[in-house]
């Protein structure tokens, strides 16, 4: 598990560092139109709309980083081909809100990392470098 946060925080370097998928601009009266659901939504909560974009990112920037491990980048490609997107955005809120205070929508990193968990990516050995559990300690 270290690994992958140490893995996934690496990443976040290169996934904050990359540019915002620009959208063509829309005609007028389609623009006319895409105002009035936005201006709809409720005061300072985020659409799951919204919620989907940005995780559809995270999940993008994440398959394109070098510093992801490859069985990562599998288990997200297995759960985006296994999964619509709204299902991974359901899955994703309800672990946001489970841990709300812990896990940050504005951190790029900690998303991946849910995101791999909730797609089942489950790390097989512990990070090069770190200390094996100490054994519990023995009675007389």
């Amino acid at each position: 598990m270290n690994k992958l946060v140490l893995t996934v925080a690496t990443a976040a370097l290169a996934i904050a560092g990359t540019s915002s998928v620009a959208c063509a601009a829309a005609p007028k009266a389609a623009a006319k139109s895409a105002a009035k659901p936005a201006a709809a939504a409720p005061a300072g909560g985020d659409s799951q709309a919204q919620h989907a974009m940005l995780y559809l990112k995270v999940l993008i920037s994440g398959l394109q980083s070098d510093k992801i491990e490859e069985p990562v980048k599998g288990a997200l490609v297995g759960c985006i081909y296994d999964n619509s997107l709204g299902k991974i955005t359901e899955s994703m809120d309800k672990v946001i809100a489970e841990n709300s205070g812990k896990i940050s929508r504005d951190n790029p990193s900690e998303l991946l990392s849910v995101m791999a968990q909730i797609c089942g990516y489950k790390p097989t050995a512990p990070a090069a470098g770190t200390a094996p559990a100490k054994p519990a300690p023995q009675g007389r």
